[in-house]
């Protein structure tokens, strides 16, 4: 019995190196943030649609499926009369660097908010028709999270945009993952289609 237990330990410990796991670029993310330094680079300080983010260097952890799975934190940050809001973002890569599922949270002075598990299914909602796999994954998160956000009866501008800001870095969080080389062809595209929306979200250095 233990003799078969260690060669099936030994097959599956075998397989894993085989499972490449997908590159995750932390410092082209933080490139493609644009924002200012803190603590030593474990943040960025930002600005979007008027109101001041930290989002934080993305926690990257192998799965045994080889892919990785990521998980960002960004704080809402209100002032100094103000307690500040915190979000989590936990997206799962597939081995090949495609999203597999999703998810968010908000929390609002002691009320969490927190979106469904989104998934990759090809079977995403209407909002989502025409977008590509990835960015289904994530208009159908966001989705999901405003219209929690928005029966909370949250007001605050920050704050009802606050699902908005989350879904922005999770456009860029994924640019950030997989071959470098498609990557700049990725943000080239991307480049393209902000010039080309309607309303592009505004992303500004804070002022020192």
């Amino acid at each position: 019995m233990k003799t078969s237990l260690r060669i099936f330990l030994l097959s599956a410990l075998s397989v894993i190196p085989a499972l490449a796991a997908p590159m995750v670029h932390v410092d082209v993310f933080g490139e493609f943030l644009g924002g200012r330094d803190g603590k030593k680079g474990k943040y960025a300080e930002l600005e979007c649609s008027g109101s001041r983010y930290s989002v934080w260097k993305p926690e990257v952890t192998p799965i045994l499926n080889g892919g990785v799975f990521v998980s960002l934190r960004v704080d809402h940050l209100r002032g100094f009369f103000a307690s500040n809001d915190y979000a989590s973002l936990q997206v799962s890569f597939r081995a090949d660097g495609s999203v597999e599922l999703a998810r968010s949270s908000i929390a609002l002075q002691g009320r969490r908010i927190t979106s469904d598990l989104i998934a990759d299914s090809g079977k995403l909602g209407a909002k989502a028709v025409g977008l590509g796999r990835t960015a289904r994954v994530g208009a159908e998160m966001v989705a999901n999270l405003s219209a929690k956000v928005l029966r909370e009866n949250v007001r605050e501008p920050g704050r009802v945009t606050f699902p908005a800001v989350l879904n922005h870095h999770y456009n860029l969080l994924c640019m950030a993952v997989g071959d470098l080389n498609k990557l700049k062809e990725q943000q080239a595209e991307a480049a393209e289609k902000v010039k080309a929306a309607p309303v592009p979200l505004e992303i500004t250095k804070p002022n020192s």
